[in-house]
């Protein structure tokens, strides 16, 4: 049957709703799913002028078609997600939390108070937080009991048209990612395991206390480039430590870190 913009879609506990629009964007809408669609579509070309999707409660599967990526907006009742080229999974826990879990390109969460996080790894999930923060699973158990309780197409795809399967090989055992979502050397400071308050009472993950703002480029204003033992021109004795004069130290500032942005928790 025909969707048209402004349809509320709801499934019961053992429903499955696939959505394939004109400019190829798919939805997927697991069991105990609600979601409302507005899309305005151009009239020249099969591509969407808007695209919006309120997911309010339940489970599903996002991939981006041909439209631009700025037409989409993905909506939970306490995050929004950037599409970049997108493939990924919600859950829509409650209206205080919501988990995504990317799947392919890049998704970007915020939460409510503004904090955003960014991740083009596969397999890596962000959840919301009572405060309106957004972190990771505090640990495997979490990250493992999350996908059981509300990722319903990472347990089996076999009820989806192949348009909506993707690869989810390492997203579950001891192929998933959360032994590697460590906290970077220069996060791991101040954090104590004990700061994972009750904020998520319920059965989403808990997200890690760390829910900063991302930070989508490396800082290239750190004032630690000076380094003062190359202040001193006139030695010409072959010392270890400065073979040579000629670098042009605060060209390559040792701070720099590659692509902050899929930087982990």
């Amino acid at each position: 049957m025909e969707v048209v913009s402004g349809d509320a879609l709801t499934t019961d506990r053992t429903g499955l709703i696939q959505i394939v629009f004109v400019d190829d964007t798919k939805i997927a809408i697991g069991p105990n799913a609600r979601m409302v669609l507005d899309v305005t579509m151009l009239r020249s070309n099969r591509k969407a002028k808007s695209f919006a999707v309120q997911a309010l409660g339940g489970s599903f599967r996002f991939i981006s078609g041909k439209s631009r990526k700025r037409a989409y907006s993905i909506r939970t009742p306490s995050a929004t997600m950037a599409v970049r080229g997108t493939t990924f999974d919600m859950w829509v826990v409650s209206e205080k939390q919501s988990a995504m879990l990317v799947l392919q390109g890049t998704v970007r969460m915020c939460g409510s108070q503004g904090s955003c996080r960014s991740s083009g790894r596969q397999c890596s999930m962000y959840a919301t937080s009572g405060n309106g923060g957004v972190g990771q699973p505090a640990d495997q158990a979490q990250y493992e009991q999350a996908l059981k309780s509300g990722f319903p197409f990472i347990e089996s795809q076999e009820g989806l048209l192949p348009p909506l399967q993707v690869r989810v090989e390492g997203c579950s055992g001891d192929g998933a990612p959360i032994r590697r979502v460590e906290p970077d050397r220069s996060e791991a400071r101040r954090d104590p395991p004990q700061q994972r308050e009750a904020q998520n009472t319920g059965a989403g993950p808990s997200p890690s206390a760390n829910n900063e703002p991302e930070r989508e480029e490396p800082d290239r204003e750190e004032p630690e480039q000076e380094e003062p033992e190359q202040e001193e021109p006139d030695r010409e004795e072959p010392e270890p430590d400065e073979p040579e004069r000629e670098e042009p130290e605060q060209e390559e500032p040792e701070q720099e870190e590659p692509e902050r942005e899929e930087t982990d928790l």
